[in-house]
């Protein structure tokens, strides 16, 4: 079931936000670059990686502000207003105090916020961490201004075109998957604009915590990949060298996301360092693949994802099924088209969250999966008779 998007507001920017788990510790993630916490749920991996983590932690999970379904501000911002967000973020989800695990630039950012903010985290994990994206001869493995040119270059004339975008380099497992990428590249297309992309791409070419790592105090787990194409691992030992609480773990592979790959071998460790318990079940995650797409349930991934806003040809596929096809295993099984099942499924849902939580229509309606206010509350006023408003103040 999709997790309700909640909003933090730091001096008039709202930070989406959502919470996930009822464990007895929580667990922020920050995810790397660009995200959407709302696609990151439709993606079967990522989703089984996030559901893991629940299973031991109230998981606390946001977009960046000029990302995802935060406010799309103006793209430049400072490292100050990203430690607010997340100051704002969890004084919101009534967090006193966490667990970070960062990715990639998220790391980073974690790293930074526990050297300035160390009574509010608990211990911190990263993956795929680097301390700065700018060729130093103190520290050779980040690009070279050339090499972060021609990046730049391909985010302006190329966004959201996972074949150009270099996807092969950050989880190349998956390079030979082709509905993967359109995947991946229709996540970032929804994370980010071009020129957000662009603007926080550059911002963490000028970022730099390598001279703050040594006030780091915490217990701290950094896991990196022995071959990630993206961030060499020899960043993560000279992170880990400069943290004196920390332990570094080098895991075979060479994908940078960590939801791709051997991703079991992460969450074991991170379940460990967060639990102190290491995971004794040898099963891996599930994988679906296109051998076992007719056996997947209808009815269960339907009730799952019934709130995104997709199109009827992105449910089939999530059904592992052509559009013709789908269509006509929906119809048997719901003797109804899947319009006209979404439409109903949204609206009941719709009026459950009308009656049982403190959400505006706005937010109703964009929860539900509607994506024009007007459209909703027309559809809502024909099948209940009355506009929502009314609706909840006659009940």
């Amino acid at each position: 079931m999709k997790p309700i998007t909640k909003y933090a507001i730091n001096n008039d920017i709202n930070i989406a936000y959502q919470i996930v788990g009822n464990g007895p510790v929580d667990l922020i993630f920050i995810p790397g670059w660009v995200s959407n916490i709302d696609m990151m749920w439709l993606d079967y991996k990522l989703a089984e990686f996030l559901t893991r983590l629940t299973q031991f932690s109230r998981l606390i999970i946001f977009d960046k502000r000029g990302t995802g379904l935060s406010d799309r501000v103006n793209p430049l911002c400072s490292l100050d207003e990203r430690m607010d967000d997340i100051l704002s973020v969890m004084n919101a989800a009534k967090c006193e105090k966490a667990i970070f695990f960062g990715h990639s630039e998220g790391g980073t950012i974690a790293s930074l916020f526990a050297s300035r903010y160390p009574k509010r985290i608990q211990s911190l994990i990263t993956f795929s961490i680097f301390a700065k994206r700018k060729y130093d001869i103190d520290y050779p493995w980040a690009p070279k201004p050339n090499e972060r040119d021609v990046f730049y270059e391909t985010i302006q004339k190329e966004w959201g075109n996972g074949k150009k975008m270099g996807l092969e380099i950050i989880m190349p497992s998956m390079a030979n998957n082709p509905d993967y990428y359109d995947w991946f590249a229709s996540y970032l297309r929804s994370a980010a604009s071009p020129r957000a992309a662009l603007a926080l791409a550059k911002m963490n070419t000028e970022t730099d915590i390598s001279d703050i790592l040594k006030t780091i105090k915490i217990p701290t787990l950094i896991l990196h990949r022995t071959d990630d194409l993206d961030v060499n691992v020899e960043e993560a030992k000279y992170i880990a060298n400069r943290i004196s609480n920390s332990k570094f773990v080098e895991l075979p592979g060479n994908d940078h996301c960590f939801w791709v790959g051997d991703s079991k071998s992460v969450l074991d460790e991170i379940e460990e360092f967060v639990t102190g318990i290491r995971p004794l079940s040898k099963t891996k995650l599930s994988i679906h693949s296109k051998n076992n797409y007719t056996k997947i349930d209808i009815e269960k991934t339907m009730l799952d994802n019934f709130q995104y806003n997709l199109k009827i040809e992105d449910f089939a596929k999530l059904c592992g099924r052509s559009l013709s096809v789908f269509k006509r295993d929906f119809n048997t099984h719901y003797n109804t088209t899947p319009y006209r099942w979404l439409k109903e499924k949204r609206l009941d849902y719709a009026k459950m969250l009308l009656l049982e939580s403190d959400l505006n229509v706005n937010q109703i309606c964009y929860e539900s999966g509607f994506k024009n206010n007007s459209h909703f509350i027309q559809s809502f006023k024909e099948k209940f008779k009355l506009p929502p408003n009314q609706f909840k103040m006659n009940t």
